[in-house]
């Protein structure tokens, strides 16, 4: 059964694809891990109501991020001249966050599709656009259930590939709840 319906997904998607104009699916990439995997269970659910507006943002992946690496790296590492030398107010966003030009061409395009920007302040897009919207721009489902109060899109979206490795996700496609555990699991020991 969970083979149907992955084997359906995949149908859907090249469908939605191959409908799309020409060559635009050629220069889309999928945004990996940006749904919630509990929402695959769900692909025999009603479509969530075309007009209902989704309040979304688009979080950006950090820049430099071999930089970024070593610096958290050095800070952890006693026999480092950056051993717990943190950075100031401002630093990180000016070394590592979004470039002024990706936030207005993520800006940009977002408006192009039909979405309203709101805010593009602290390094995050802040927007707001129907679920049909949605659907059509990020080429993927959007179901409901809980009489309609939950929703949730059913695969990863997508986005233009010239924002590759620029969204590192967008939040506000699911409103969906996710349990995170506090404290680590602990593995029992094996005995041999």
């Amino acid at each position: 059964m969970r083979k149907n319906r992955i084997t359906l997904l995949i149908g859907v998607a090249a469908l939605m694809c191959f409908t799309v104009a020409r060559g635009q699916c050629a220069d889309t990439v999928h945004l990996m891990g940006n749904h919630p995997r509990e929402a695959e269970g769900f692909a025999n659910k009603p479509d969530a109501d075309p007009a209902r507006v989704l309040s979304m943002q688009i979080r950006f992946t950090p820049r430099n991020q071999s930089e970024l690496n070593q610096l958290l790296a050095d800070q952890q590492n006693p026999a480092s001249p950056n051993f717990h030398k943190w950075l100031k107010t401002g630093e990180f966003d000016q070394r590592f966050g979004p470039s002024q030009s990706e936030i207005d061409a993520v800006a940009d395009w977002l408006r192009s599709e039909g979405f309203t920007v709101e805010s593009t302040s602290d390094g995050y897009i802040a927007f707001s656009g129907t679920v049909a919207q949605a659907e059509r721009a990020f080429a993927t489902r959007i179901v409901a259930f809980d009489d309609g109060k939950t929703y949730a899109n059913l695969t990863d979206p997508t986005i233009p590939a010239r924002f590759a490795g620029v969204i590192g996700n967008i939040l506000g496609l699911d409103n969906t709840m996710h349990a995170v555990p506090v404290a680590p699991h602990r593995i029992a020991p094996t005995v041999n």
